[in-house]
């Protein structure tokens, strides 16, 4: 039973896993290289938006202690690695350097040990198949002069969480992923995650490639039910609009589909799924074959944009409010923000562009990427008064009002379908106009011969 943990990386991620493994009871000692953020961490503050992590972290205080210090793992009997593994267009494979410092870093620390002892070493930084395997394990053998399996243990235990549901996220996964090669090693993971995780949770044992390409594959899946949905809203646009949501609906109802991910609304963004679906191509480049399914989908997405811009633009505004600038409703991420792509596109057409978000920090991240190029607004109703059309980026609650609060001479764009009230200048592109269901709802079904039930 693992009592004392060392947890490198306090990210957005981290933290919030961390602070979970403390208030269960495991003393746990939380490391990063960033000064400031320990600072802030030791000062009682919350770095991070995101639900519940404040109450969270008051909760984990008595049993975490924070540090840039790594030798503050040499007494501790496992060590969780959850540090960027950024990529770029340029090189679309993960990086594990910030993964290679981190491992070197708790080697030295284990190395100053009078006694070596067995030590789990759990990473759970998004890696590229074979990493783990090829790389990081002959790294830490190396480094420790040990074995891997014999004299310490290695596992792959990555999230499946989302921004926004971190800590609900991690505490209620429906299933926990567990890649490794040593069965010791498997036991002592499982265990030591058993302590946060549902005790419903599905448990998920594979080999350490078999898992590095679990986790890669879920995310490009991902990628490709949200391009159907919205491939879904391009065909229907052509027929006038249809009832996206009853379709994705109805489609989930198969026990061999289900609806996750196929609303149709706004392309696909955020940290995650932009570039696992790069980077999954470019793994399968490397191996000598195409990934169609996945270069499709980076494709419906793309359409997705054309087809929300060509409506936006219709009306030829000379200004538009953009509203809801994070990737998702509930976080404060602009990474790869279909809000920032939409942003550039009509700056290149000189379009006037007014931005207004419910989170400070997203429309800090605005201003801090676009300048003086755009007018940052503080309130909803500042946005709505200075613009000429308004384009809805994210399906946040609080533009759920809209049809009774935007004028009535300003065109509004909802890919999401998330206005609830009439307004004369709606259009949800590929949706039905806001109604037409009710009607067409009204009209008595044909009765079904008894035969067909």
């Amino acid at each position: 039973m693992v009592e004392r943990l060392s947890f490198f990386g306090l990210g957005k991620l981290g933290l919030p896993l961390a602070a979970l493994f403390a208030q269960s009871g495991v003393r746990t000692i939380g490391i990063d290289i960033d000064a400031g953020l320990i600072a802030r961490l030791n000062a009682g503050e919350t770095p991070y938006v995101e639900p519940g992590l404040a109450e969270l972290l008051k909760e984990a205080a008595p049993a975490i202690t924070y540090t840039t210090d790594a030798l503050a793992a040499t007494d501790t009997e496992a060590s969780i690695i959850l540090v960027p593994t950024p990529s770029t267009p340029e090189a679309p494979e993960f990086s594990i350097n910030d993964v290679a410092k981190a491992c070197g870093d708790l080697a030295s620390a284990l190395r100053t040990r009078t006694r070596p002892r067995y030590h789990l070493i759990i990473i759970s930084s998004t890696v590229a198949p074979g990493a783990i395997g090829n790389r990081i394990t002959t790294l830490l053998e190396d480094a420790l002069g040990q074995r891997a399996g014999r004299d310490f243990g290695i596992a792959y235990v990555p999230d499946f969480v989302a921004l926004g549901d971190i800590v609900k996220g991690f505490k209620q996964t429906p299933f926990l992923l567990v890649g490794s090669d040593d069965a010791t090693a498997t036991a002592k993971t499982v265990a030591l995650y058993r302590r946060i995780v549902a005790p419903n949770a599905h448990l998920c044992l594979l080999s350490t490639l078999d898992a590095e390409i679990t986790k890669v594959a879920h995310n490009v899946y991902c990628c490709m039910k949200v391009s159907f949905g919205n491939f879904l809203a391009q065909l229907s646009d052509r027929f006038g609009g249809a009832d996206l949501d009853a379709i994705a609906a109805a489609l989930g109802h198969a026990p061999n589909v289900q609806s996750g991910y196929l609303r149709a609304g706004g392309p696909f963004g955020g940290p995650c799924l932009p570039r696992d679906t790069v980077a999954f191509m470019h793994l399968a480049n490397s191996l000598g074959l195409e990934a169609p399914l996945a270069r499709a989908a980076e494709a419906i997405n793309a359409a997705q944009y054309d087809l929300i811009e060509r409506h936006l633009l219709a009306s030829k505004p000379r200004s538009v409010a953009m509203l809801g600038l994070s990737f998702k409703p509930g976080t404060p991420v602009t990474i790869a923000s279909p809000a920032f792509e939409f942003v550039t596109r009509l700056l290149r057409r000189s379009v006037k562009v007014f931005t207004y978000d419910p989170m400070i920090e997203a429309r800090k991240q605005a201003r801090a990427a676009f300048g003086a190029a755009i007018t940052c607004c503080e309130t909803l109703a500042e946005a709505l008064a200075a613009a000429d059309a308004v384009l809805i980026c994210n399906p946040d609650p609080s533009f759920t009002g809209l049809g009774r609060n935007a004028p009535p001479d300003r065109p509004i764009i909802d890919p999401w379908g998330c206005i609830k009230d009439p307004h004369p200048g709606l259009v949800r592109p590929g949706r039905l106009p806001l109604g037409a269901k009710l009607a067409a709802a009204s009209i008595d079904p044909a009765p079904v011969p008894a035969e067909a039930r």
